[in-house]
């Protein structure tokens, strides 16, 4: 059994690779019938669209009897940063500096500092010690500018700096980074599915219907492994990481499949335009 698939995800998974292609606009019809082809009940699928536009990340339309879909601006900022986030390449040319996160948030404004741990994990920081991230990643303007609409800019001090001892480099990446293992167990596990992917698509496994799942849970295997991932460079992981080898994958079961994944997603694709 695989991680289950969380709906959230797989609504902006859909817009970004087959939505916003064909304009942006999709009948809530045509995201029931995507998400039930990797399990996702009805009700599930609803609930899921429906909490998204009260957060303000959908916005839609109502036709009639039907209700057309699209991305709101907020959305569309999540979609950019988690694409930014996951084409970011490990520094090859590590100069071998640290970025260096001090934090000090008010007791009473608990809510913001979990805010601000989230938002350092997700860009690949780690925990040093307590008030304590550290990276081997510059403080991107996408990084700062996220503190501060999270409003926690004005807690932090940011400094970049060379570790000289007494512990060796590989003890101060066990200790901030102690998912390692998991993440090296994760991407191995990915590998081997997408590997298989491919040599049943060779072996003519796979119709219409059954490529676009399987490509939409591709995304899903290689989100789940890497959403965490610090994405350290090569000095500092061990010669046979596997992330080098995974992340060219995604592109290629991608490549696999379009065509009939596309085919399929046109049979069931509606829009407002179409409706009228």
């Amino acid at each position: 059994m695989g991680i289950p698939i969380d709906p959230n995800t797989v609504v902006f998974a859909l817009f970004a690779q087959y939505v916003l292609p064909r304009g942006g606009e999709v009948w809530l019809g045509s995201l029931i019938q995507a998400m039930a082809t990797l399990g996702i009940s009805e009700a599930a699928a609803r609930s899921a669209i429906l909490r998204m536009k009260k957060r303000s990340i959908l916005e839609s339309q109502r036709l009639g009897r039907r209700t057309f879909y699209w991305m709101a601006d907020a959305g569309m900022r999540q979609l950019n940063i988690g694409g930014f986030r996951f084409s970011l390449p490990s520094e090859k040319a590590w100069d071998g500096k640290w970025t260096i996160v001090v934090y000090s948030v008010p007791e009473e404004q608990r809510d913001l500092r979990d805010a601000l741990r989230c938002s350092l994990k997700w860009w690949g920081f780690g925990s040093l010690a307590p008030g304590t991230w550290i990276s081997t990643r510059v403080l991107m303007p996408e990084i700062e500018s996220d503190l501060r609409e999270l409003g926690v800019w004005e807690y932090v001090s940011v400094f970049k700096s060379k570790y000289v001892g007494p512990e060796e480099p590989s003890d101060i990446v066990a200790k901030a980074f102690p998912e390692l293992d998991t993440f090296e167990a994760g991407y191995r596990d990915y590998i081997a599915k997408a590997k298989a992917v491919l040599q049943d698509l060779e072996a003519g496994l796979l119709d219409d219907e059954a490529c676009f799942a399987t490509r939409m849970h591709n995304l899903w295997e290689i989100y789940t492994v890497a959403k965490d991932d610090p994405i350290l460079p090569p000095a500092l992981l061990p010669e046979d990481w596997p992330r080098f080898e995974a992340i060219e994958l995604p592109a290629q079961v991608r490549h696999a499949l379009s065509v009939p994944a596309e085919r399929f997603f046109d049979t069931i694709y509606e829009t407002s335009e179409q409706a009228g």
